[in-house]
């Protein structure tokens, strides 16, 4: 039985679950065909944010399944990659065929100098440059 599970894992395409780069993510959000959600906490979000995400934290993610759309691509990211993992197995389990991880999450945005945004204490969106 092992081995089968392996053997279905190995046939599955390396992006199944995931959007693996920057500029996979760029394409995507660039045409408009993903929601892309920040799991972080609001804190986290107000700090610094890829452009056009909306904020639904990990642990508020099953009280808030109205905002995910079932009927196009949704891609979660985090800080380091654990909570958006732990948020597309989540979603997956309750049917969401559609959801992908950014296993480079946050840091790898930022750290390829991508532009982030960022909420001043007002709650208006300042843009700006990630620093690497």
């Amino acid at each position: 039985m092992e081995s089968a599970v392996d053997r279905y894992l190995v046939s599955m395409p390396g992006d199944y679950y995931a959007v693996r780069t920057v500029p996979a993510l760029k394409r995507l959000i660039g045409s408009d065909e993903a929601l892309l959600v920040d799991v972080r906490q609001p804190s986290e979000y107000q700090a610094g944010h890829i452009p056009g995400a909306i904020n639904i934290p990990l642990k508020d993610l099953e009280h808030r399944l109205d905002l995910i759309p079932t009927d196009q691509a949704v891609v979660l990211y985090c800080s380091t990659g654990y909570r958006s993992a732990m948020g597309v197995m989540a979603l997956q389990l309750q049917g969401f065929d559609q959801v992908r991880g950014f296993p480079p999450s946050f840091a790898g945005w930022q750290s390829a100098g991508e532009p982030i945004s960022r909420l001043d204490p007002s709650g208006e969106i300042q843009a700006g440059v990630a620093q690497a």
